[in-house]
């Protein structure tokens, strides 16, 4: 993703990640942040609530589980799920993946599409193929939220707190 991301602002924007896809953290985006934390809870606690008890329902939380007893192993995928996942998912999706297709579908369109592609790109992490639907609508409209306070911004920051606080509740939900 990084790679992706680096490649496409030397070779077609003005290589400053900042410019080009709105990577910067500014004292504002503390109550972004944390107002988009609270919404992408609730959208993400409404999908699972609809879909208990369904065949549809599952979690991703099976990667963090396996760890459980190996102390390293918890501390290395937490520090990755709560900086690494947050920074390069939103650099990816919400910077680039989100201003480029906002030329050929808009603003709404763009945002909408590449939740889209977020939702998609956590296919598989269910225990089950059915949890998938559960997994991949709830990050669909996770990745909607945080589309729109990219938007609203104009800059990563907001999302990027929102996301580490989105994972932190999910990572501490599973120990």
């Amino acid at each position: 993703m990084l790679g992706t991301v680096i490649f496409v602002s030397r070779r077609y924007g003005s290589s400053s990640l900042r410019r080009d896809f709105g990577l910067e953290i500014r004292g504002t985006d503390l109550f972004w942040g944390f107002a988009a934390v609270a919404a992408a809870l609730i959208v993400s606690e409404i999908v699972v609530v609809v879909f208990a008890g369904t065949k549809f329902a599952g979690s991703n939380d099976q990667i963090i589980s396996q760890q459980k007893g190996h102390e390293a192993g918890l501390v290395i995928l937490t520090l990755i799920v709560e900086l690494g996942a947050p920074f390069f998912e939103e650099l990816f999706f919400r910077g680039f993946l989100r201003t480029a297709l906002q030329e050929r579908f808009g603003a709404g369109g763009a945002v909408w599409l590449q939740a889209g592609f977020f939702g998609f790109a956590h296919v598989g992490e269910s225990k089950t193929a059915a949890g998938n639907v559960t997994v991949v609508l709830a990050l669909f409209l996770v990745g909607v939220v945080l589309g729109y306070t990219a938007k609203l911004t104009r800059r990563l920051g907001a999302g990027m707190l929102a996301h580490c606080l989105f994972n932190l509740v999910a990572v501490a939900s599973v120990l």
